[in-house]
């Protein structure tokens, strides 16, 4: 059985994921479901290629069917909630990317739950440089 082991992962969003709505989930619902159709389709019934496609609609589809629920309210926990699965779907629709319907643009993995983590998550970034910065610095001046 050969194994895939990707060496990158999909790029960061420049968006949050109080930035997403149903309107991305309906989007990457409707690729995905085209994709499988295609790959079924092209596959006798009970063929393991078959049987492959059914199985990633349904992973899929549970994926999606997470997601929606999702974007009843925008409490931290549900935000929270709406980025990892956000970045599970956008994990399974990335095999995808190049092709015809992939929105690079948009299926990208979201880093922060909103605008204030984000500029939190670069503070406590710069912060840590800061740090960095000044140990290296007090070295070399004990040197």
């Amino acid at each position: 059985m050969s194994h895939y082991f990707f060496a990158d992962e999909p790029r960061p969003a420049p968006f949050n994921a109080d930035d997403l709505t149903k309107k991305d989930s309906g989007a990457v619902s409707k690729f995905m479901a085209q994709r499988i159709l295609e790959l079924g389709e092209s596959h006798p019934a009970g063929s393991r290629e078959r049987r492959a496609a059914q199985s990633l609609g349904h992973s899929v589809g549970v994926l999606i069917d997470e997601l929606n629920l999702c974007f009843d309210d925008e409490e931290p926990e549900t935000l929270r909630a709406r980025m990892r699965t956000w970045n599970l779907v956008v994990f399974a629709v990335w095999p995808w990317e190049g092709t015809a319907g992939y929105d690079a643009d948009r299926w990208q993995l979201v880093k922060h739950v909103d605008a204030d983590a984000a500029v939190e998550a670069a503070r406590h970034l710069l912060e840590g440089r800061e740090e960095l910065a000044e140990k290296k610095r007090a070295e070399r001046a004990g040197r």
